[in-house]
Protein backbone atom coordinates (compact mmCIF):
# COMPACT_ATOMS: atom_id res chain seq x y z
CA UNK A 1 0.00 0.00 0.00
CA UNK A 2 3.30 2.34 -0.79
CA UNK A 3 1.95 5.61 -3.04
CA UNK A 4 5.12 7.48 -3.19
CA UNK A 5 6.71 6.79 -6.99
CA UNK A 6 8.11 9.75 -7.97
CA UNK A 7 7.46 12.06 -5.61
CA UNK A 8 9.60 11.22 -2.64
CA UNK A 9 12.02 14.41 -3.20
CA UNK A 10 11.05 18.77 -2.17
CA UNK A 11 10.73 20.67 -4.79
CA UNK A 12 9.03 23.70 -5.05
CA UNK A 13 6.69 25.51 -7.87
CA UNK A 14 8.89 28.05 -9.97
CA UNK A 15 6.11 30.01 -11.79
CA UNK A 16 8.93 31.92 -13.22
CA UNK A 17 9.64 28.60 -15.46
CA UNK A 18 6.62 28.25 -16.64
CA UNK A 19 5.56 32.51 -17.35
CA UNK A 20 6.19 32.29 -21.08
CA UNK A 21 5.61 29.19 -22.05
CA UNK A 22 3.10 28.52 -25.24
CA UNK A 23 -0.38 26.94 -24.77
CA UNK A 24 1.09 24.20 -27.41
CA UNK A 25 4.62 23.67 -24.85
CA UNK A 26 1.94 23.08 -22.05
CA UNK A 27 0.58 20.05 -23.67
CA UNK A 28 3.82 18.81 -24.94
CA UNK A 29 4.85 19.03 -20.79
CA UNK A 30 1.94 17.45 -19.34
CA UNK A 31 2.39 14.61 -22.13
CA UNK A 32 6.17 13.67 -20.71
CA UNK A 33 4.81 12.37 -17.25
CA UNK A 34 7.65 13.59 -14.97
CA UNK A 35 7.76 15.86 -12.46
CA UNK A 36 7.53 18.82 -14.49
CA UNK A 37 4.61 17.26 -15.70
CA UNK A 38 2.56 17.94 -12.42
CA UNK A 39 4.07 21.34 -11.77
CA UNK A 40 3.25 22.81 -15.46
CA UNK A 41 -0.38 21.89 -14.75
CA UNK A 42 -0.83 22.99 -11.39
CA UNK A 43 0.80 26.41 -12.48
CA UNK A 44 -1.91 26.49 -15.14
CA UNK A 45 -4.87 25.85 -12.98
CA UNK A 46 -3.92 27.75 -9.69
CA UNK A 47 -2.14 30.93 -11.90
CA UNK A 48 -3.16 31.27 -15.21
CA UNK A 49 -6.35 30.04 -15.57
CA UNK A 50 -7.51 30.51 -12.00
CA UNK A 51 -10.11 33.49 -12.76
CA UNK A 52 -11.83 31.83 -15.65
CA UNK A 53 -12.14 28.80 -13.18
CA UNK A 54 -13.33 30.47 -10.79
CA UNK A 55 -16.28 31.89 -12.76
CA UNK A 56 -17.20 28.68 -13.62
CA UNK A 57 -17.35 27.36 -9.82
CA UNK A 58 -19.25 30.27 -8.81
CA UNK A 59 -22.22 29.27 -11.07
CA UNK A 60 -22.56 25.68 -9.08
CA UNK A 61 -21.14 27.28 -5.74
CA UNK A 62 -24.41 27.05 -3.70
CA UNK A 63 -24.93 23.21 -4.57
CA UNK A 64 -21.20 21.89 -3.89
CA UNK A 65 -20.05 21.18 -0.30
CA UNK A 66 -15.91 22.42 -1.14
CA UNK A 67 -14.81 25.51 -1.38
CA UNK A 68 -13.13 26.57 -4.52
CA UNK A 69 -9.19 26.14 -4.00
CA UNK A 70 -9.66 22.45 -2.66
CA UNK A 71 -12.10 21.65 -5.95
CA UNK A 72 -9.15 23.03 -8.27
CA UNK A 73 -6.74 20.38 -5.94
CA UNK A 74 -9.33 17.85 -6.43
CA UNK A 75 -9.55 18.72 -10.56
CA UNK A 76 -5.83 18.52 -10.77
CA UNK A 77 -5.73 14.83 -9.17
CA UNK A 78 -9.06 13.57 -11.15
CA UNK A 79 -7.16 15.26 -14.42
CA UNK A 80 -3.93 13.62 -13.25
CA UNK A 81 -5.23 10.24 -11.80
CA UNK A 82 -8.39 9.49 -14.53
CA UNK A 83 -11.64 9.19 -13.37
CA UNK A 84 -11.23 5.19 -11.65
CA UNK A 85 -7.46 5.78 -11.40
CA UNK A 86 -7.15 3.83 -14.23
CA UNK A 87 -4.89 6.15 -16.53
CA UNK A 88 -1.15 4.79 -16.80
CA UNK A 89 0.18 8.08 -17.67
CA UNK A 90 -0.58 11.68 -16.05
CA UNK A 91 -2.73 13.40 -18.68
CA UNK A 92 -3.29 10.59 -20.75
CA UNK A 93 -6.42 12.23 -21.44
CA UNK A 94 -4.96 15.60 -23.37
CA UNK A 95 -4.11 13.09 -26.00
CA UNK A 96 -7.49 13.25 -27.71
CA UNK A 97 -6.49 16.87 -28.15
CA UNK A 98 -6.88 17.24 -31.66
CA UNK A 99 -5.45 21.40 -31.46
CA UNK A 100 -3.28 21.88 -28.62
CA UNK A 101 -3.86 25.71 -29.26
CA UNK A 102 -7.46 24.41 -27.89
CA UNK A 103 -5.98 23.05 -24.36
CA UNK A 104 -7.39 25.54 -22.34
CA UNK A 105 -10.64 25.72 -23.30
CA UNK A 106 -10.82 21.93 -23.56
CA UNK A 107 -9.62 22.28 -19.93
CA UNK A 108 -12.03 24.42 -19.07
CA UNK A 109 -14.73 23.09 -20.66
CA UNK A 110 -13.59 20.19 -18.57
CA UNK A 111 -13.54 21.51 -15.55
CA UNK A 112 -17.34 22.79 -16.17
CA UNK A 113 -18.20 19.22 -16.45
CA UNK A 114 -16.47 18.10 -13.21
CA UNK A 115 -18.22 20.21 -11.25
CA UNK A 116 -21.59 19.32 -12.71
CA UNK A 117 -20.79 15.55 -12.24
CA UNK A 118 -19.33 16.67 -8.65
CA UNK A 119 -22.81 18.22 -8.14
CA UNK A 120 -24.85 15.10 -9.09
CA UNK A 121 -22.13 13.08 -6.85
CA UNK A 122 -23.20 14.94 -4.10
CA UNK A 123 -26.71 15.29 -4.57
CA UNK A 124 -26.72 11.43 -4.20
CA UNK A 125 -24.64 11.62 -1.16
CA UNK A 126 -27.12 13.85 0.51
CA UNK A 127 -30.31 11.73 -0.91
CA UNK A 128 -28.62 8.75 0.74
CA UNK A 129 -28.21 10.43 4.15
CA UNK A 130 -31.62 11.48 3.93
CA UNK A 131 -33.44 8.33 2.89
CA UNK A 132 -30.56 5.92 5.07
CA UNK A 133 -31.04 3.38 2.84
CA UNK A 134 -28.80 1.14 0.46
CA UNK A 135 -28.86 -1.40 -2.18
CA UNK A 136 -27.20 -4.80 -1.12
CA UNK A 137 -27.74 -7.69 -3.87
CA UNK A 138 -30.62 -5.90 -5.48
CA UNK A 139 -32.69 -5.15 -2.06
CA UNK A 140 -33.43 -1.99 -0.74
CA UNK A 141 -31.73 -2.28 3.26
CA UNK A 142 -32.67 0.41 5.50
CA UNK A 143 -29.95 1.43 7.08
CA UNK A 144 -29.87 1.67 10.90
CA UNK A 145 -27.67 3.06 13.36
CA UNK A 146 -26.11 0.32 14.47
CA UNK A 147 -25.38 -0.94 10.86
CA UNK A 148 -23.55 2.57 10.47
CA UNK A 149 -21.76 2.09 13.40
CA UNK A 150 -20.22 -1.52 12.66
CA UNK A 151 -18.89 -0.25 9.67
CA UNK A 152 -16.98 2.89 10.78
CA UNK A 153 -15.90 0.92 13.75
CA UNK A 154 -14.39 -1.64 11.50
CA UNK A 155 -13.62 0.98 8.52
CA UNK A 156 -11.40 3.11 11.22
CA UNK A 157 -9.84 -0.23 12.71
CA UNK A 158 -8.72 -1.83 9.66
CA UNK A 159 -7.71 0.66 8.19
CA UNK A 160 -5.42 1.75 10.49
CA UNK A 161 -4.14 -1.71 10.71
CA UNK A 162 -3.20 -2.40 7.37
CA UNK A 163 -1.42 1.27 6.82
CA UNK A 164 1.96 2.61 6.98
CA UNK A 165 2.85 5.15 9.98
CA UNK A 166 2.64 8.09 7.10
CA UNK A 167 -1.24 6.70 5.36
CA UNK A 168 -2.54 6.25 9.06
CA UNK A 169 -0.81 9.73 10.20
CA UNK A 170 -3.08 11.49 7.21
CA UNK A 171 -6.04 9.18 7.37
CA UNK A 172 -6.41 10.08 10.99
CA UNK A 173 -5.30 13.55 10.06
CA UNK A 174 -8.45 13.86 7.52
CA UNK A 175 -10.54 12.49 9.88
CA UNK A 176 -9.94 14.79 13.00
CA UNK A 177 -10.26 17.27 10.22
CA UNK A 178 -13.84 16.26 9.23
CA UNK A 179 -15.05 16.02 12.68
CA UNK A 180 -13.19 19.48 13.83
CA UNK A 181 -12.71 21.67 10.99
CA UNK A 182 -9.80 22.93 12.18
CA UNK A 183 -7.19 23.50 9.49
CA UNK A 184 -4.64 25.35 11.56
CA UNK A 185 -2.01 23.36 9.28
CA UNK A 186 -2.20 23.91 5.59
CA UNK A 187 -1.66 20.31 3.80
CA UNK A 188 1.33 22.20 1.80
CA UNK A 189 3.30 22.90 5.42
CA UNK A 190 2.60 19.88 6.44
CA UNK A 191 3.98 17.69 3.40
CA UNK A 192 7.10 19.24 3.80
CA UNK A 193 6.92 18.43 7.48
CA UNK A 194 6.61 15.02 6.54
CA UNK A 195 8.92 15.01 3.45
CA UNK A 196 6.90 15.14 0.91
CA UNK A 197 5.86 17.86 -1.68
CA UNK A 198 2.49 19.14 -1.39
CA UNK A 199 1.45 17.32 -5.16
CA UNK A 200 2.85 14.06 -3.24
CA UNK A 201 0.72 14.78 -0.19
CA UNK A 202 -2.51 15.72 -1.98
CA UNK A 203 -2.15 12.52 -4.51
CA UNK A 204 -1.34 10.57 -0.98
CA UNK A 205 -4.70 12.06 0.19
CA UNK A 206 -6.91 11.36 -2.45
CA UNK A 207 -5.97 7.72 -2.92
CA UNK A 208 -6.25 7.24 0.86
CA UNK A 209 -9.93 8.65 0.39
CA UNK A 210 -10.09 5.96 -2.74
CA UNK A 211 -9.32 2.98 -0.60
CA UNK A 212 -11.74 4.14 2.04
CA UNK A 213 -14.86 4.52 -0.49
CA UNK A 214 -13.52 0.61 -1.22
CA UNK A 215 -13.68 -0.74 1.58
CA UNK A 216 -16.89 0.52 3.16
CA UNK A 217 -18.53 -0.78 -0.06
CA UNK A 218 -17.30 -3.87 0.80
CA UNK A 219 -18.27 -3.85 4.42
CA UNK A 220 -21.48 -2.22 3.34
CA UNK A 221 -22.22 -5.44 0.96
CA UNK A 222 -21.41 -7.60 4.45
CA UNK A 223 -17.91 -8.20 4.04
CA UNK A 224 -15.80 -8.91 7.38
CA UNK A 225 -11.96 -7.73 7.78
CA UNK A 226 -9.83 -9.67 9.68
CA UNK A 227 -8.48 -7.73 12.66
CA UNK A 228 -5.62 -8.34 14.98
CA UNK A 229 -6.14 -8.41 18.67
CA UNK A 230 -5.32 -4.95 19.28
CA UNK A 231 -7.20 -3.66 16.46
CA UNK A 232 -10.62 -5.94 17.38
CA UNK A 233 -10.24 -3.99 20.87
CA UNK A 234 -9.58 -0.46 18.85
CA UNK A 235 -12.97 -1.05 17.23
CA UNK A 236 -14.61 -2.11 20.02
CA UNK A 237 -13.54 0.94 21.71
CA UNK A 238 -15.39 3.02 19.01
CA UNK A 239 -18.51 1.07 18.98
CA UNK A 240 -18.90 0.94 22.74
CA UNK A 241 -18.44 4.49 23.01
CA UNK A 242 -19.14 6.17 20.07
CA UNK A 243 -19.55 9.52 21.56
CA UNK A 244 -15.88 10.27 22.71
CA UNK A 245 -14.64 9.14 18.86
CA UNK A 246 -12.66 12.71 18.75
CA UNK A 247 -10.71 12.02 21.70
CA UNK A 248 -10.00 8.25 20.94
CA UNK A 249 -8.61 9.17 17.37
CA UNK A 250 -6.36 12.15 19.13
CA UNK A 251 -5.01 9.54 21.10
CA UNK A 252 -3.98 7.18 18.29
CA UNK A 253 -2.63 9.94 16.43
CA UNK A 254 -0.45 11.40 18.86
CA UNK A 255 0.38 7.90 18.87
CA UNK A 256 1.51 7.35 15.54
CA UNK A 257 3.16 10.60 14.91
CA UNK A 258 6.11 9.18 17.04
CA UNK A 259 6.11 5.79 14.46
CA UNK A 260 6.82 8.71 11.72
CA UNK A 261 9.99 8.82 10.24
CA UNK A 262 9.26 12.72 10.96
CA UNK A 263 8.11 12.58 13.56
CA UNK A 264 10.30 15.53 14.45
CA UNK A 265 9.19 17.82 12.40
CA UNK A 266 5.84 16.92 12.93
CA UNK A 267 5.80 17.60 16.37
CA UNK A 268 8.10 20.75 15.85
CA UNK A 269 5.11 22.19 13.30
CA UNK A 270 2.35 21.38 15.81
CA UNK A 271 4.28 22.91 19.13
CA UNK A 272 4.90 26.40 16.55
CA UNK A 273 1.12 26.18 15.83
CA UNK A 274 0.95 25.76 19.72
CA UNK A 275 3.49 28.71 20.90
CA UNK A 276 1.70 31.48 18.23
CA UNK A 277 -2.15 30.39 18.55
CA UNK A 278 -2.25 28.89 21.97
CA UNK A 279 -3.50 25.45 20.70
CA UNK A 280 -2.42 22.16 19.72
CA UNK A 281 -3.36 21.16 16.10
CA UNK A 282 -5.76 18.96 15.84
CA UNK A 283 -6.66 19.21 19.86
CA UNK A 284 -10.53 19.89 20.94
CA UNK A 285 -10.82 23.14 23.27
CA UNK A 286 -11.33 21.48 26.77
CA UNK A 287 -14.10 23.96 27.07
CA UNK A 288 -15.74 22.28 24.33
CA UNK A 289 -15.55 18.85 23.84
CA UNK A 290 -16.79 17.37 20.94
CA UNK A 291 -19.42 15.12 21.27
CA UNK A 292 -20.07 12.79 17.59
CA UNK A 293 -23.33 11.05 16.93
CA UNK A 294 -23.03 8.42 14.37
CA UNK A 295 -25.79 9.85 11.60
CA UNK A 296 -24.01 12.86 11.58
CA UNK A 297 -20.31 11.44 11.56
CA UNK A 298 -21.76 8.84 8.45
CA UNK A 299 -23.19 12.06 6.40
CA UNK A 300 -19.71 13.67 6.90
CA UNK A 301 -17.66 10.62 5.96
CA UNK A 302 -19.82 9.81 2.83
CA UNK A 303 -18.81 13.57 1.72
CA UNK A 304 -15.24 13.33 2.74
CA UNK A 305 -14.71 10.44 0.35
CA UNK A 306 -16.62 11.60 -2.73
CA UNK A 307 -13.57 11.13 -5.18
CA UNK A 308 -15.54 11.57 -8.31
Amino acid sequence: MSYYNSFGSQSCLKDEKFEVIAIPDFVDIALAGNEDSDEAMYYLLHKRLRRQLEQRYKVLQHLLYDDFEDIVEDFFLYLREGEKGSNRYPYQSLRRIKKKEAFEKWLLNTFRNYLTNRVEVEERVYYTDMTEEMNIAGQSVTMDDELKLNVVSQLIAYTHQVSCPRLRFIFLRILLSVLNKQKAISDREMAEALGMTHIAYRVTAYRMKRSVDDLRTRLLHGEEFRLDEKHQEMARQINDDFTNLYPTLFQYYIETIEKLDKSTAVKHLRQQYLDERGFAVHEPDAGFPIRVGIPAFWGKLNRCIIIQ
